[in-house]
C-alpha cells in the first residue's frame, strides 16, 4: 500500500464512496453476521463462565486455547469494530471496552484480545480502501496484532517499499495472528533518519515469533517479541502514521457512517484497555465475595465474613468499584458523543482523558489490592482467582495509557499553564477536520454507544 494521501490529494465527496459490499452470512470462523448491541454483550456474559474455568489453562499456556479463540469469532467479539462493509459489527464507542469489560470477570487476558487486539481492526478501517479490500478479502474475522516496543527494529527505505529487519515487542495475540502491525521511523539507505514515521502490514506467516513472555499477570495475553529478518515490505502495505490516526483519514470516506474510522483517533485507542481492567476488579470483587461467605479461617478457627474488619474492608472496596464506574461510563460517554458530532478531542482534552483513564485504573487495582491482603495466607496462592486478578491488574497498569507518572503530570502542568515537555502534546500538528463534519454525519446522542 502507498503512503496514504494528503488532504489536498484525497478530495473525497459521498458520491465518490463505493456501494457497501453485500453482507456475508458468515465467514470461515463461523460467526453469525449481525448482531446487535444487546445480542453482543449476552454473548459476552455467556462465555464468562467457561473462560474462568478455563483462566489458569489459559495462564499455564501463556497465550488464549484454540477453544476460546473459536468462542470469541463464534460470539462477534473480534470484529466488533470492523467495518460493515466487511461483514464486521461496525459499532460505536463503548461496545468494544463493554464487552470487554464483561469478558474480564471471567479472563482479563481473554478481554484484553477482545478489546486491544480486536481494536485494531479499528484502525485497518481507516486504511485506503484498496489496503481494506486486501486484508479483509478473507471475512471480517481477521485478527491483527500489532508489537507496539520497537526495541532493535529498523525500518529501511528500499526500491518500491521498505526493509525491516529486527525486534518489536509486546505482540499480543500474535499466535493467533492473521496480520501483524509494526511502527518506526524510515531510515535511508545510510541509516539516518528521513521524518517520515510509517504503519506496515504483512502476513502473519512472514513474521517469527521470539518466546520470551514469562511474566507476572496478563500471561494468556501471549504477548511475545516478533523478528523480522530483512523482510521486504511493498509500499501498497505502508501507511504514513500520523494521518492514520488523526482526523479525516484514508479510510474515513470508505467506511462513513463509522464515526471510529473517521475521527482523531488516539483517545479512544488509548481507553479501550479500560474494559479488561474494571472488568478484572469486578471480577475480583465478585470472587472475594463468594469465597469470603463460606471461608473458613485456615490457620485460626474464625468465620472471616462475621469479622468486621472484613466487612467494613468490602464496603470500602465497592466504593471504590463504583467510583471507578462512575469515572469510566462518564468517559465513555464524553468520547461517545464527540464521536457522534465528528469532532476531534483536543489536546487539553486528551491530557483529561488520560488523568481520568489512569485514575480508574489506581481506583481499580487498590479495591483488589486490599481484597488480596484481606485473604491472608488464602492469597498467596496462583490457583486463587482474586490473586489472578491482583496479578493482571498489576501488570496491565504498567501499559504506558494507564501509567499514573505520566498523565498525572502532564494534567497538573497544564492545570498550572505550563507545558508539558511532551512536543506532540506542546507543540501538535495542525488538526485536520473530520469527514462526516463536512458531509452531514454529525449528530446529537443520548449517550448510548450502540
Amino acid at each position: 500500500m502507498g503512503a496514504a494521501q494528503t488532504t489536498s490529494s484525497r478530495k473525497s465527496t459521498k458520491a465518490q464512496v463505493p456501494p457497501p459490499k453485500a453482507m456475508p452470512k458468515a465467514d470461515a470462523r463461523g460467526s453469525a453476521a449481525k448482531l446487535t448491541y444487546d445480542q453482543l454483550m449476552a454473548n459476552a456474559q455467556a462465555l464468562v463462565p467457561e473462560l474462568a474455568k478455563r483462566a489458569a489453562k489459559t495462564e499455564e499456556a501463556r497465550k488464549l486455547p484454540k477453544e476460546t479463540m473459536r468462542d470469541l469469532y463464534q460470539a462477534g467479539l473480534l470484529r466488533i469494530i470492523t467495518p460493515a462493509r466487511y461483514g464486521g459489527l461496525e459499532m460505536d464507542w463503548p461496545a468494544l471496552p463493554e464487552a470487554a469489560r464483561i469478558v474480564a470477570r471471567g479472563c482479563a487476558s481473554t478481554a484484553w484480545i477482545v478489546a486491544v487486539v480486536g481494536g485494531h481492526a479499528g484502525i485497518c478501517g481507516r486504511f485506503p480502501k484498496e489496503l481494506q479490500d486486501e486484508v479483509f478479502a478473507d471475512g471480517p474475522n481477521q485478527l491483527f496484532v500489532t508489537a507496539s516496543a520497537q526495541t532493535t527494529g529498523t525500518i529501511v527505505k528500499a526500491k518500491g517499499g521498505v526493509r525491516a529487519n529486527g525486534i518489536w515487542r509486546f505482540a499480543s495475540g500474535c499466535d493467533h495472528a492473521d496480520w501483524i502491525m509494526v511502527n518506526g521511523e524510515v531510515l535511508d539507505g545510510a541509516g539516518k533518519k528521513t521524518g517520515r514515521n510509517v504503519r506496515t502490514i504483512v502476513p502473519a506467516k512472514q513474521v517469527e515469533i521470539v518466546d520470551t513472555w514469562h511474566v507476572a499477570g496478563m500471561k494468556g495475553t501471549g504477548s511475545k517479541d516478533l523478528s523480522y529478518k530483512n523482510l521486504f515490505i511493498p509500499d501498497r502495505w505502508i501507511v504514513d502514521t500520523s494521518p492514520n490516526f488523526q482526523g479525516n483519514p484514508p479510510g474515513a470516506a470508505v467506511n462513513p457512517n463509522g464515526y471510529l474510522y473517521d475521527v482523531a483517533f488516539a483517545s479512544y485507542f488509548s481507553s479501550w484497555l479500560l474494559g479488561p481492567v474494571l472488568g478484572a476488579a469486578e471480577g475480583a470483587y465478585e470472587a472475594y465475595r463468594e469465597a469470603t461467605k463460606s471461608r473458613v479461617g485456615s490457620m485460626v478457627a474464625n468465620i472471616p465474613a462475621q469479622m468486621h474488619t472484613v466487612q467494613e474492608r468490602l464496603a470500602e472496596s465497592y466504593c471504590e468499584l463504583e467510583a471507578a464506574r462512575a469515572l469510566y461510563d462518564k468517559h465513555n460517554k464524553f468520547l461517545h458523543e464527540r464521536g457522534m458530532a465528528r469532532q476531534n478531542i483536543g489536546v487539553d482534552e486528551f491530557i483529561d482523558s488520560g488523568r481520568e483513564r489512569t485514575y480508574i485504573a489506581r481506583l481499580c487495582h487498590n479495591l483488589v489490592h486490599r481484597l488480596v491482603r484481606q485473604m491472608g495466607a488464602v492469597g498467596i496462592y496462583d490457583t486463587n482467582p482474586v490473586q489472578r486478578f491482583y496479578r493482571d491488574l498489576n501488570v496491565m497498569q504498567n501499559q504506558l495509557a494507564l501509567n499514573w507518572d505520566v498523565h498525572m503530570l502532564n494534567f497538573g502542568r497544564r492545570q498550572l499553564g505550563l507545558k508539558t515537555g511532551m512536543e506532540r502534546l506542546d507543540n501538535p500538528p495542525p488538526e485536520r477536520t473530520p469527514w462526516g463534519a463536512t458531509h452531514g454525519k454529525a449528530k446529537k446522542t443520548n449517550g448510548k454507544g450502540r
